[in-house]
């Protein structure tokens, strides 16, 4: 199309909505970094990459029940942010009480670099976190934090707070739930014009009413955290009994022979690549959640790896999964094989971006 054409259609938008770009160049939904989960298998389903992440100025939901771990990621996310430069912070609203230094410190995370707020409604965190993300923008700090929500399934709905100051009783009537559906809304673009990640934990649970069991459970505060939210990874956990010839498996003292949890996680909502992707995550007491922790299956399933009770690589024999499971030279071998049948078989259709990207610039020239 003509130059002149497109000027003339465009200019006079692009005047009154200073983010206006190409898709292709630096428009805000393009991710221009990853936060590191700490889990390669983790990474992988998310992005699309074992060595991406999370994506940076996004909403993102981690959910699942008590127990399984979404306090734990949430704080490895803020500490391997902080380990890209020494001038990055979190920011954490915690609901629950939950953030300590000590516990950040042990799991990654510098303290000195984490703002604290204790929140206690909707409405007091909807408008704290725009005031904080309208103030990265203004001071032009955009990508030097990241922000995380901690519950948001804790957070009390403004009726309630009231009613309960009132000494009163009365149903909430589903205003809590607007409440928290505007909070995402108005925070969405900014933390996007920001680029500022925002991660919010919360509850799941069950419908009693429902015909079927579903995969993907319901969260607390209504259906506005699945609609708005990029992102959602849901965990499920289960215990995971200490082998005895496991001598790298940590078990804790008077842990009565259970060493950590195997947390099932599926990605409930993804804007990035193909949702309702799976791996198993493990997470040990003692040391934290495992880098390798889901990569065997994936390598199964995926045909880098060969064989049933014994696997070989290429042809050459590893042995049982055991015997290689904490092999760093091993799975250096195995990562790049495993990466490109990841990238080719979970992304959408477009094969070539970057031929994409040079047919965008001829046409608009």
């Amino acid at each position: 199309m003509d130059n002149k054409i497109l000027k003339s259609i465009f200019e006079e938008v692009d005047v009154m909505n200073v983010d206006s770009a190409l898709l292709s160049e630096h428009s805000l939904s393009l991710v221009d970094e990853w936060i590191d989960t700490g889990s390669l298998a983790l990474n992988a389903i998310i992005s699309g990459s074992m060595f991406r992440g999370m994506p940076s100025g996004r909403v993102i939901g981690i959910t699942g029940p008590s127990g399984c771990g979404k306090t734990l990621i949430l704080t490895k996310l803020i500490g391997n942010f902080q380990k890209k430069s020494i001038d990055k912070w979190g920011i954490v609203f915690d609901s629950e009480m939950a953030f300590d230094a000590n516990t950040a410190t042990g799991l990654g995370a510098d303290p000195t670099r984490i703002k604290h707020y204790p929140i206690e409604s909707v409405q007091k965190l909807r408008n704290q976190i725009v005031k904080t993300l309208d103030k990265i923008i203004e001071h032009g700090q955009q990508g030097k934090f990241i922000i995380g929500i901690d519950s948001l399934g804790n957070l009390g709905g403004g009726k309630e707070i009231k009613d309960a100051l009132a000494d009163k009783d009365a149903a909430d009537m589903g205003t809590r739930a607007k409440e928290i559906r505007s909070l995402l809304r108005v925070i969405t673009y900014r933390a996007a014009r920001a680029k500022t990640t925002v991660i919010f934990t919360n509850h799941i649970y069950s419908d009693p009413t429902a015909m079927y069991e579903t995969i993907i459970k319901n969260q607390s505060g209504g259906e506005g955290p699945q609609y708005v939210a990029s992102l959602v990874l849901q965990l499920g956990v289960c215990p995971e009994k200490h082998e005895e010839d496991d001598v790298q498996d940590v078990m804790l003292i008077g842990a009565k022979k259970y060493s950590g949890v195997t947390l099932h996680a599926i990605t409930a909502k993804n804007r990035f690549i193909p949702q309702y992707l799976t791996t198993d995550l493990y997470l040990n007491f003692k040391t934290g959640l495992s880098k390798y922790g889901g990569l065997f299956n994936l390598a199964k399933s995926f045909g880098v790896i060969d064989g049933d009770k014994s696997y070989s690589l290429d042809g050459e024999k590893l042995g049982y999964y055991k015997e290689w499971r904490y092999n760093e030279e091993v799975w250096q071998r195995i990562l790049p094989k495993l990466e490109k049948r990841i990238q080719e078989e979970w992304c959408f259709s477009v094969s070539d971006f970057n031929a994409l990207k040079e047919e965008v610039k001829e046409a608009t020239k």
